[in-house]
């Protein structure tokens, strides 16, 4: 009989959370809209910057700053977090986690990061914010103090303990605001970049709506006149709690954050203009 060959290899400690947190996740009422987001003026407007100063703005900086600020204009139901069947807790901040990738011992490893009050912050501050997070030594979890203290330990416990604390997390608003943020956005974009690909994803969330950010790829729309209109397409997902978010209020969230990507941050004082 022919021995297998085959190597055995530990789940981190990091990984046994991320399996607790998935799990937690699960139990929420998610449901998902998937869109194209023309983001053709942006890309223009990051190539140009690129080629005045040799500077790459971050994209998901772009995104999180486009998202917060239609989040503040709906903050009833979209920066809200439900307690349970009792309250919904509305916030007036608008937090945004993300995750970032940071090299640890020699290996590019993702993290997560709260951009907090982003809808008053302009692109320029979210970008340094994010690229600092990306190289320096800083408070990652939360961006507050403490943050890393918590990843340390938090791995370590017990998982019947993990569980209990995750759960915590998840139906105390003020806690969840505290640890995770408000809202979210997540992103794997290089899903289908090489083969100009549009690439969606499917995501779970501890957020009332989180962004999940696909693919950017360059589509051609006919026009009235025969020709063919060159066009940048965003694949992205909407996640909702629908405990929370309702179709219409969704719908028009979205619309508003669509029309501030698309045409509004091309000329506001907060995005573009403050680079």
């Amino acid at each position: 009989m022919t021995q297998e060959k085959f190597t055995i290899k530990k789940i981190s400690r990091m990984g046994q959370t991320i399996d607790d947190y998935t799990t937690e996740a699960k139990s929420k009422n998610i449901i998902w809209g998937f869109a194209e987001l023309d983001v053709t003026k942006a890309q223009k407007k990051f190539r140009a910057h690129k080629e005045k100063t040799g500077e790459t703005i971050s994209f998901t900086g772009f995104l999180i700053s486009c998202f917060a600020r239609a989040a503040e204009r709906h903050k009833f139901p979209i920066n809200t977090i439900r307690l349970k069947k009792k309250k919904f807790y509305i916030f007036d901040e608008v937090d945004v986690m993300t995750n970032i990738e940071r090299t640890i011992d020699g290996i590019k490893r993702p993290t997560n990061y709260t951009v907090r009050n982003a809808h008053s912050k302009t692109l320029r501050q979210i970008n340094d914010e994010i690229r600092a997070a990306q190289t320096k030594k800083i408070e990652l979890t939360s961006g507050e103090k403490g943050g890393k203290k918590l990843i340390k330990i938090f791995p370590k416990l017990p998982r019947f303990i993990r569980k209990i604390l995750i759960h915590k997390i998840f139906t105390d608003p003020l806690l969840k605001k505290k640890l995770l943020g408000t809202i979210g956005v997540t992103s794997v974009g290089m899903f289908g970049k090489d083969v100009n690909q549009l690439g969606w994803m499917i995501h779970l969330t501890p957020h009332t709506i989180s962004l999940g950010v696909g693919s950017v790829a360059t589509k051609y729309i006919p026009q009235k006149d025969g020709t063919n209109k060159e066009v940048e397409s965003l694949a992205a997902t909407i996640a909702m709690d629908h405990a929370v978010i309702d179709g219409g209020p969704g719908s028009r969230f979205f619309r508003e954050f669509y029309y501030i990507l698309k045409d509004e941050c091309v000329e506001a004082e907060w995005c573009f203009k403050s680079l």
